[in-house]
């Protein structure tokens, strides 16, 4: 057995583990303050006033800052937190001097009031926006959360009596009312009602139940009273697997950091010396006893020099990054995805609905007698009338042009990727895979297996009746994109529901050498944890309705979808064109947004302090408050006009 590796977790700033609301409430506190500086300066305002406006702010905004700070420290980290200490501290410290002490302190302005409070404010704001980023994924869960159901109405006798649903046991038997989510997985024994399983399978259309049918935990009873035989408690059913994936895949989006951290870093670390060293030179050429009077070249440097750009020098990319991306078919929910394709050891593509269209036609039919295609063609309109899905739909075009009437069903059993059962009249309709055809104790032909297309076989009680064939084409780009991911490194799999020479004729289609057939939903996300448990990082590339709970197990999913369902805000990123160039699109994105947003860091340092040695040597007088405010201000709107640069880049490299 292979050994299973254990990835280290990268540590994590204790400011992103605060609320969001801890900055919130700061940031409008902060954000009134300097609004009431800019006010007071249309009057004779005091520098004293100032000082109590800046010191109000600091200690009772900067205060989350210097204690995330702290507990970086103790870590060993520096990071955002800290510099932004720093910066306020350091000018406030300066300006306070300058206001209030007797002895003359040097420095090209008069104090950095003004410009420590904007610091902060933005600081606050970008801080509870990194934040946010990780609490939506305690959104999404919450939401989930809510689909729980809490309790069910256990039947004893001819009594009845809510009970909670960590108390139901299998063998129990459940009255569930309309309107209510059935509190376990089960089958019904008495009554017929409609169910909502959207949840479950991700099909909109309400599923016909009767008693034999399986219901899910947390789906929604639509019709009628029916009585429910528990089979699996609310801890083990389907949808606490589904819970699980939604769960993990939030939480490990929760611990990305962006690279803001590391630029304050750097930006201390240069700063630091950039201070120390050029204190050193003027106390050596002017002497020590200046020491007091020049001291205000550090904390000058480690205020003004940390400039209001560096806060958005991985903001504004990030923005047109997203905003191009989604103007092209490409809806970036999870920006850190593009780290987690890009670092990938494996690339997983599903074959129908990914790899191709999923626009599928019926090809050809095969009845088991000929005389008896059209009862085949009647039975799996019957199976298939109020599915959804590529497979539902081509069959459903296809019965429809041939004017066959299905019977309206008595109960209908969706599986995604898999099949479906239907009850009309007496008969038990069954229409799917092969390999669920089998499970079912159908004995189908040698024919079936070797087919080079998607079949969709179909039985009525338990009675071979015959298989369809689907038609589906590639979609464009499919095998210059396999090629592409071949040429970073990358290994590329195919994994299908579909039967082994369907799946081989597409893999040698795009050239993928490896392939994997017959594969259900359930075992596609089995595959893709195992790999993930012995430290590979997984990319899978699928539908987004089948293939739902592989993609949350992998490190980044994206979707094909073409309509919105349950499952979409759960997805890394969706994509909602016809070809495959995303893919290739996405990997150059990243490395642009990366090389600019690094880009925009230096630049922003780099201007700041030539701005700030301009001003310690080219004025030959002190100067005001408009000189520091308005150098941050060209420099930020600087860095705006490099991170456009992002758009032109991008443009020049779609195909």
């Amino acid at each position: 057995m292979a050994q299973q590796k254990t990835a280290k977790r990268p540590y994590v700033s204790a400011a992103l583990k605060m609320p969001s609301g801890a900055f919130g409430y700061r940031f409008a506190l902060s954000a009134s303050l300097f609004f009431l500086m800019l006010f007071l300066l249309a009057f004779h305002y005091s520098e004293v006033g100032f000082f109590i406006l800046v010191f109000v702010n600091a200690l009772f905004c900067a205060d989350v800052f210097v204690r995330s700070a702290w507990a970086d420290l103790c870590h060993g980290k520096i990071g955002f937190a800290f510099l932004v200490s720093v910066v306020v501290y350091a000018g406030l410290f300066y300006s306070a001097c300058h206001t209030f002490s007797i002895l003359s302190m040097a420095g090209p302005v008069e104090e950095l009031y003004l410009y420590v409070s904007l610091f902060l404010t933005l600081s606050l704001w970008v801080q509870r926006r990194r934040v946010q980023e990780g609490e939506r994924a305690n959104v999404y869960i919450k939401k989930i959360d809510d689909f729980l159901p809490k309790a069910g109405r256990k039947i004893n006798g001819k009594t009845q009596r809510m009970i909670f649903a960590a108390e139901i046991k299998p063998g129990d038997e459940l009255l569930v009312k309309p309107g209510e989510r059935f509190a376990c997985d089960g089958e019904i024994r008495e009554g017929k009602t409609s169910v909502d399983e959207q949840l479950i399978t991700g099909n909109r259309v309400p599923a016909y139940k009767q008693p034999g049918n399986k219901v899910y935990a947390g789906t929604i009873n639509k019709s009628a009273e029916v009585i429910v035989r528990v089979e699996k408690t609310l801890s083990v059913s389907a949808l606490m697997h589904v819970v699980e994936a939604v769960q993990n895949s939030e939480r490990r989006r929760s611990t990305f950091t962006n690279e803001l951290d590391l630029y304050a870093a750097w930006t201390f670390i240069a700063l630091l010396l950039l201070a120390g060293g050029q204190y050193a030179f003027v106390l050596y050429t002017q002497g020590v006893a200046s020491w007091w009077h020049e001291s205000s070249i550090i904390w000058i440097i480690l205020s003004l020099c940390a400039p209001i750009a560096l806060l958005f020098s991985e903001i504004f990319p990030v923005f047109f990054a997203k905003w191009y991306a989604s103007s092209h078919g490409m809806h970036i929910q999870n920006r850190y995805a593009l780290d987690q394709f890009t670092q990938s050891d494996l690339v997983f593509f599903d074959k129908t609905g990914t790899l191709t269209y999923g626009y599928l036609t019926v090809s050809s039919v095969h009845p088991s007698n000929p005389k008896q295609e059209r009862a085949l063609l009647e039975a799996v309109a019957c199976a298939e009338q109020q599915a959804e899905g590529p497979f539902a739909a081509a069959i459903q075009k296809y019965t429809h042009a041939r004017h066959i009437q299905p019977k309206p069903n008595d109960s209908l059993e969706i599986l995604p990727g898999i099949g479906a059962r239907a009850v009309c009249g007496k008969n038990t309709i069954l229409a799917g895979r092969i390999q669920w055809m089998e499970e079912q104790g159908v004995n189908l032909p040698k024919e079936v297996y070797n087919t080079p297309k998607t079949v969709i076989c179909v039985a009525k009680n338990k009675t071979y009746l015959g298989y369809l064939t689907l038609a589906d084409s590639l979609r464009p780009g499919a095998k210059e994109t396999v090629d592409f991911l071949k040429k970073q490194g990358k290994e590329v799999m195919l994994i299908s529901g579909d039967n082994e020479p369907a799946v081989d004729a597409i893999a040698q289609e795009t050239g993928i050498e490896k392939r994997n057939a017959n594969v259900l939903p359930k075992t596609k996300a089995e595959i893709v944890a195992n790999l993930r448990a012995l430290g590979k990082k997984v990319v899978m590339v699928g539908d987004g309705f089948n293939d739902i709970i592989a993609l949350l197990k992998a490190d980044a999913g994206m979707a094909y979808a073409s309509s919105k369902n349950v499952y979409t805000n759960w997805v890394d990123i969706i994509i909602s064109r016809r070809d495959l160039y995303p893919i290739i699109e996405l990997f150059r994105l990243r490395r642009e947004l990366v090389h600019i947003s690094r880009a925009n860091a230096v630049l922003a340092v780099l201007l700041s302090v030539v701005w700030v040695e301009f001003l310690f040597w080219g004025t030959l007088h002190v100067s005001d408050w408009r000189w520091t405010m308005g150098g941050s201000l060209v420099i930020l709107f600087l860095v705006f006009l490099n991170s456009m640069r992002l758009l032109q880049s991008y443009e020049k490299q779609r195909y």
